[in-house]
């Protein structure tokens, strides 16, 4: 058991009441409640300008003082600036003159253009009129030149002179729009406080509100709700222009109506029109008003709105949010569906120069403030409170200290029990340094430690931990040093990193498919009948991976994935996936004969967070590549031997009638000449490359089993293809080819490696008259010209963990590392029951461990592993049975069964096809700790499993067994060796490397309960 102490008890419980912190980076600004957003970019920073909804106001009422801003260079970290301007630079706004809230409210939706060296904030007040404030750069001060409003009065509604929008043509004209029911608009002067008085009715000019401009109301207004006379609506415009330019055609993007508002569009030939409507853009949301700002950004477009999905959020405290916007090739807007995640990132962020505090992917319970230094700081940190930065570019040399300015009212230099801890990637993600914060009498103090190494493209997560219910300290800014390169001429990787070597992971990570975005590089495998599955990892390196997040949680939901009725989906579920980035979206697809028969295509932004989305159809393309063609068409490459090519809908929702659906290679196999009948050309990867297409299969000849590589390369996706075997080396085959950013090629293969599974090699390549040359003299080498980094002898560092089973507040339930075995049964596992403890419960009866629910898995790792796991075996019933496995077909578990009212220590093996209970000792405590170590090295051969066109095959396995030895402790540091080795083999039908599991199951009466303190693992005495 766990020593807790009463603050650990308090701490927790505190935890418990907080509410779940969402991964979502929708809303943007998290710090507060923002609206009515007015992108703009200027010199490669886009500018967020806002309305602010404050915390605290009049039931059902706005209560909006002023204006906020924040920036961003990447779509995912926003520098928050706070108030820029407020009703109180208006002096026309006061009570006295407007008659309304004077400088307590009033502050709507403004838009800000930068001109000649001047930005002009445009912001209604009230409804009473529309005002122009100035400055010399976009943080002000701002100030009215004309200290009355520019628009005022003009058509007697009240509401009618809101929700400015302004717009420069290519010409220099200036244009400013607005207006509720009504659109209006002037042509501002150049000095952009004035407008042209010739034109329209004293200079303002009424834009037609019909259905042909802008579009239907449905349903009809049949009462009118404006002020102060009520006036019918007849079109679907409510309120909120927004001006907008593609190529040659004009776009008036605005709030529609009835209430809640849709976003909506119309184009015309000029800003003044004529209009044409042209459809919905984005369905209600959940605030009752919306309203647009569209800008271009970096070669993509992006649509801000608002909605309510902050905490205690409404129709009057409202965030904003933001998506891309895409548009079909005739001009018209395709509709946009709100996302939690929002866009990808398109810049990385750099941590070696200073980073105020308030730049924040994500925030939870924290605010800004002014701050005494300047700028702005974060205030109201709470212990549990914590900020994420995102996409933060550690390079290849990487980082040793951390620095951070703080501000604690506790005395100078003195300890304070605050904390900042530095995690990576996720809320509970690895732990890379923690800054004690010291006390500076409430001055602003520079404190730094030593981190971990870290190097690479990662999220940070800034963790504040303290005493509960007090203010910790103030927070603003920060920056990492970088590791010194001892010699500056020559890069640290030639001159001292040890090389990487291959197996470069020695775990079961096989059909692999492997992508590279930007720096990044992205890997999907396959798990089979786990759940999760289809696992998608991601590297900086192609030699260090960690897990990233699954595509699905569930394949299927039927018998055989519950294990129900003696059904199970053993070595089935999805098999081979294909992975691609196209167009900002990433594609993650595979096929499974259970689950109907049908090929799944998941696709995401954010393959770190998701989620993914699931479009399926029939047929099943086997061992499928997923293919992006530069001419806007899609394709799979399929089949075994006999490879085709289908077309696919553009919107991948199934196979395109009329399309391209023809085989281009007839028999892969042809290339073995007589020795035909073997392992058929299967794992199709398709790449283009410098305009030639490269089509990599796996097959083998007849007369011996030798996984090999073939490769075939046209000029056309049809064909006529031609062929070649391009490596056959101990069985390393399957997979593709991927590049780094400096021009090397390298191809990713993977090995059948025993009972430890298929393991990924990475083979580098040259290439010669146009074809890739793998490998150095026709073989794969051990060592590779890249850095080692932290690979280890395993290399699986990344994709599995030890797990104490404490979560902090928001956490993943379960790390990326585990998968259940088959789909799980969520009422009977828990992490909250006892907190600090997995807990198991029966629902059902089982007669062994294949068949049982809720078998918790992680990989086995080689060349040799252990895990260890203590049990709370108290709750346990008559005919349970609880452990630790090494798992496959032929298992082997240490555990505690109860039979008689007695529990034992037993062992099980069922290397013979059949378990059996090789050792029984009686148990007499309530814990045990249990420990399975896996010993793969001394397999030899490469080959234990085949696929021809007759089925499975298993194949011989010379040489000496690998083995798992099983043992007990009941202090936890002394071990006993019990029952015996059991032998391990990779068999059908798991057709999976071994797993370590931690399971519960009964055999006579469901109901009993088992607690799980631990899980750790390690290699060769090593704690990991």
């Amino acid at each position: 058991m766990k020593p807790t102490s009463l603050a650990a008890v308090l701490l927790v419980s505190a935890f418990a009441s907080l509410p779940v912190i969402s991964y979502a980076l929708n809303p943007v600004i998290q710090t507060m409640y923002t609206a009515d957003p007015a992108p703009m970019v200027h010199k490669g920073t886009l500018y967020l300008f806002s309305s602010h909804d404050e915390d605290v106001g009049e039931k059902n009422n706005f209560k909006m003082k002023n204006w906020v801003l924040a920036t961003t260079t990447d779509m995912v970290n926003w520098t928050q600036y706070g108030v820029i301007a407020s009703l109180r630079d208006f002096p026309w706004a006061a009570k006295e003159n407007s008659g309304w809230d004077g400088f307590d409210n009033g502050a709507w939706a403004p838009q800000v253009i930068e001109r000649d060296g001047k930005w002009y904030l445009y912001a209604p007040v009230h409804g009473r009129g529309i005002g122009v404030l100035v400055a010399d750069n976009p943080l002000g001060p701002y100030s009215d030149p004309l200290r009355k409003p520019l628009i005022a009065g003009h058509a007697g509604g009240l509401y009618d002179s809101i929700d400015p929008t302004v717009y420069v043509d290519d010409q220099g004209q200036a244009y400013l729009a607005w207006g509720n029911p009504n659109l209006w608009s002037v042509k501002l002067n150049k000095d952009m406080i004035s407008y042209d008085t010739s034109v329209g009715e004293n200079g303002i000019i009424g834009h037609p509100m019909t259905v042909k401009a802008l579009g239907e109301r449905n349903p009809p207004d049949t009462q009118g709700v404006t002020l102060p006379k009520p006036a019918l609506r007849g079109t679907s415009y409510e309120e909120g222009p927004w001006f907008y330019k593609r190529k040659n055609l004009h776009y008036l993007f605005f709030a529609g109506g009835p209430i809640p508002e849709h976003l909506a569009y119309s184009t015309g030939p000029t800003p003044e029109g004529p209009w044409t409507y042209g459809g919905v853009v984005m369905p209600p949301q959940s605030a009752f008003t919306n309203h647009p700002g569209v800008i271009d950004y970096k070669g993509k477009t992006y649509l801000f709105y608002h909605n309510a999905a902050l905490p205690g959020g409404d129709g009057f405290k409202r965030s904003v949010a933001v998506d891309e916007l895409k548009f079909n090739p005739d001009g018209s807007v395709q509709m946009v569906q709100p996302t939690k995640e929002g866009p990808a990132p398109i810049a990385t962020l750099a941590p070696y120069k200073r980073v105020e505090a308030e730049t924040i992917a994500w925030a939870s319970g924290v605010k800004i403030e002014p701050s005494s230094a300047g700028g702005q700081n974060v205030r109201d940190i709470h212990d549990g409170d914590h900020i994420q930065v995102r996409n933060v570019d550690f390079g290849e040399i990487g980082a040793r200290a951390f620095m951070a300015s703080v501000s604690s009212t506790a005395k100078a230099k003195h300890a304070t029990g605050a904390q900042i801890e530095i995690r990576l990637d996720k809320l509970d993600g690895q732990l890379i340094g923690t800054l004690a914060v010291a006390g500076s009498g409430g001055q602003w103090m520079s404190q730094s430690t030593r981190i971990a190494a870290v190097s690479g493209v990662h999220d940070l997560f800034f963790v504040f931990r303290g005493a509960a219910g007090e203010e910790l300290f103030k927070f603003d800014y920060w920056q990492f040093s970088e590791r010194e390169q001892p010699d500056a001429s020559r890069p640290l990787a030639a001159a001292q990193a040890s090389p990487a070597h291959n197996p470069l992971i020695w775990a079961d990570v096989p059909d692999i498919a492997i992508i590279r975005v930007g720096k990044t590089y992205y890997m999907s495998s396959t798990t089979m009948h786990m759940s999760p599955g289809l696992p998608i990892m991601k590297s900086t390196d192609l030699v260090n991976w960690s897990m990233a997040s699954y595509a699905y949680d569930t394949l299927a939901d039927d018998e055989a994935y519950r294990l129900e009725n003696g059904k199970n989906v053993y070595g089935a579920g999805s098999w081979a996936s294909s992975l691609r980035y196209h167009d900002g979206v990433f594609h993650a697809s595979t096929f499974a004969a259970t689950a109907g028969g049908r090929t799944h295509i998941f696709t995401t932004r954010d393959p770190d967070r998701g989620p993914w989305k699931e479009t399926s159809f029939e047929p099943l393309m086997n061992d499928h590549s997923l293919f992006f063609d530069d001419d806007g068409r899609v394709y799979m490459v399929w089949g075994c031997n006999r490879i085709m090519l289908t077309e696919l809908k553009r919107d991948l929702t199934g196979i395109k009638p009329g399309g391209v659906n023809k085989p281009i290679i007839e028999h892969v196999n042809a290339l073995f000449g007589a020795d035909q009948g073997g392992l058929c050309g299967e794992g199709s990867q398709l790449s283009k490359i410098n305009g030639r297409y490269y089509l990599f299969n796996i097959a083998s000849p007849k007369t011996r089993w030798a996984r090999t590589v073939i490769v075939h390369r046209a000029d056309k996706i049809d064909g006529p293809y031609e062929g070649r075997i391009a490596l056959d080396d101990r069985g390393i085959a399957q997979g593709g080819l991927i590049d780094t950013p400096d021009g090397k090629w390298y191809a990713y293969l993977f090995k059948d490696n025993g009972a430890v599974g298929r393991i990924p090699y990475l083979v580098p390549v040259t290439w010669k008259d146009g074809w890739p040359v793998l490998g150095k003299d026709g073989e794969v080498p051990m060592k590779l010209d890249l850095p080692a980094g932290g690979q280890g002898t395993s290399g699986a560092s990344g994709i599995v963990a030890s797990d104490e089973f404490d979560r902090l507040p928001g956490a993943l339930d379960l790390p990326l590392a585990w998968q259940w075995n088959h789909n799980p049964e969520p009422r009977t596992w828990s992490l909250t029951k006892r907190p600090g403890y997995l807990s198991l419960v029966t629902s059902r009866v089982d007669s062994s461990l294949p068949e049982a629910r809720n078998t918790l898995t992680q990989r086995t790792f080689g060349p040799d592993s252990f895990a260890t796991t203590s049990i709370d075996v108290s709750g346990m019933q008559d005919g349970d049975w609880a452990g630790l496995a090494a798992f496959q077909k032929k298992y082997g578990f240490v555990g505690v069964k109860m039979s008689g009212g007695a529990r034992s220590l037993v062992m099980v093996s069922a290397d013979s096809d059949h378990p059996e209970e090789i050792a029984s000792i009686p148990l007499s405590g309530k814990t045990v700790h249990l420990k399975v170590e896996c010993e793969f090295q001394s397999a030899s051969g490469d080959a234990r499993f085949g696929l021809d066109e007759t089925g499975a095959k298993t194949y011989g396995m010379p040489g000496a067994p690998e083995l798992a030895r099983f043992s007990y402790s009941l202090d936890g540091k002394s071990w006993t060796p019990i029952g015996r080795p059991s032998r391990l083999a990779y068999t059908f039908p798991h057709f999976m490397g071994y797993r370590y599991a931690l399971f519960f199951y009964s055999t006579k009466t469901s109901g009993g309960r088992v607690d799980f303190d631990y899980y750790r693992i390690g290699q060769s005495g090593a704690s990991r």
